[in-house]
């Protein structure tokens, strides 16, 4: 029998789910001020041995392309090395990918996501957004299918289903017919409840919208999910966006009659390496 679930317990079951990374806010309230974020991000990494073995094997690792032979321990010398921005990507993939493992996704959900985020940074290049926000928004956008898997797996199950029985259905009719809400609905009000900023959190509620508000965060979510679809990155995903919003072009200035092979390129290699990095 379908649920008709009311947006309370939402945030109820969301107890379920494994504590939200602080370190996400804490990267996001930084990103005014370059100077407090150094500082900031090394105390945060050097407080997760996870992440410090990470950044500090990116940062050998960019020590051997230039052919210097050492093992580099330093983190001050490492963050030098691969760059504030690196280090951002590094933090927020790996303490995102670790929530999505706990939380009981398979590498299938963690592999989307990091395509989205990859997607949503490189066409922040063309809309002159904050990469840092982009690629949270890419990274956050479908968690509101993370708590449906958690939570009433059963029916999360028999959405796939739907899926799979009727290709040209839409996701959000199978969700909001199995759950009473869509995947965008519970993902709003996860964001809401772990203080995500107000752009985040629209980025989440509005990527799959036909006509969303005119917002560069929102689209870039929503043509980076269209945009990793089309490239066939990942296989495993139902949500895809199927429709290309006139809006989301228009903010971001974009016209598809151009050629976007190189965008699409680093889109695609991008991805691939950091899911290799970070799976």
């Amino acid at each position: 029998m379908p649920l008709h679930l009311k947006e309370s317990e939402i945030i109820e079951r969301a107890a379920l789910l494994p504590a939200f990374p602080t370190v996400v806010n804490e990267i996001l309230e930084t990103l005014d001020d370059e100077n407090a974020a150094m500082g900031a991000l090394i105390n945060l990494v050097e407080r997760d041995p996870v992440i410090t073995a990470r950044v500090l094997s990116i940062a050998n690792a960019a020590v051997m392309a230039g052919r210097t032979q050492r093992d580099l321990r330093d983190m001050q010398v490492a963050v030098s090395l691969i760059g504030l921005s690196k280090l951002r990507e590094i933090v927020l993939a790996v303490s995102l990918a670790k929530f999505s493992r706990e939380s009981g996704m398979g590498s299938h959900f963690w592999e989307h996501s990091i395509a989205v985020g990859v997607a949503a940074q490189e066409l922040s290049r063309i809309g002159h957004c904050s990469r840092d926000f982009a690629l949270v928004c890419g990274l956050l956008h479908d968690i509101g299918q993370l708590w449906m898997a958690r939570c009433h797996p059963l029916e999360f199950q028999m959405v796939r289903m739907s899926m799979e029985q009727a290709p040209d259905l839409d996701i959000l009719d199978a969700e909001i017919w199995h759950f009473g809400l869509d995947h965008c609905t519970i993902g709003r009000l996860l964001a809401t409840a772990w203080h995500l900023p107000a752009s985040v959190i629209s980025a989440i509620q509005h990527h799959h919208d036909a006509h969303p508000p005119a917002d560069k965060l929102i689209a870039v979510t929503h043509l980076g999910e269209a945009v990793v679809n089309a490239l066939n990155i990942e296989r495993h995903n139902h949500a895809s966006v199927r429709h290309v919003s006139a809006t989301a072009c228009d903010v971001l200035g974009i016209d598809w009659r151009d050629d976007f092979n190189f965008l699409f390129g680093r889109i695609e290699a991008r991805s691939r390496n950091l899911t290799r990095i970070f799976s």
